[in-house]
């Protein structure tokens, strides 16, 4: 029950200061939750995180809540296809944000992935967006079917 009333008390911090601070308030209210080390435990960890892909993640689950299932699986492939080809970002498939993560964690074991971008304040919305892009023409989407009648 603890942890239910930090987790309500951060959600509700991170809904005031999204008014202040647009950009992933959560992790600044975890921050802000100095009594509680679970709290705090959890900023420290999502500020190892990739912040691109926190905002991407966040979003998905706000705007996800509206959709069916089948609409969730349709959406989540055309993002894991932008994970793979960030070309909406200026970036190669070579420097997504999934690709860097493996390298930092799994073939160099340096534990140190190199964000693009550093900061989770310095993510725009329009870098998360992009991951929403529509990527096939209408009827060639790989998972088509879902959504059909």
């Amino acid at each position: 029950m603890l942890l239910l009333a930090v987790v309500t008390g951060c959600y509700a911090l991170a809904v005031l200061l999204s008014l202040l601070i647009p950009r992933l308030p959560i992790v600044h209210a975890l921050e802000q939750a100095k009594c509680d080390a679970w709290a705090q435990a959890t900023a420290a960890t999502l500020r190892q995180r990739s912040p691109l892909m926190l905002h991407v993640v966040l979003r998905q689950i706000r705007s996800g809540r509206a959709l069916s299932y089948a609409q969730n699986i349709y959406r989540e492939r055309v993002m894991v296809h932008h994970c793979f080809h960030p070309e909406h970002l200026g970036r190669a498939p070579r420097h997504s944000e999934v690709i860097e993560g493996i390298r930092a964690l799994v073939i160099d074991k340096d534990q140190r992935p190199l964000w693009q971008p550093e900061r989770v304040e310095d993510v725009t919305p329009e870098m998360a967006e992009g991951f929403f892009a529509e990527v096939w023409r209408p009827g060639d989407h790989p998972l088509r079917q879902l959504l059909e009648p």
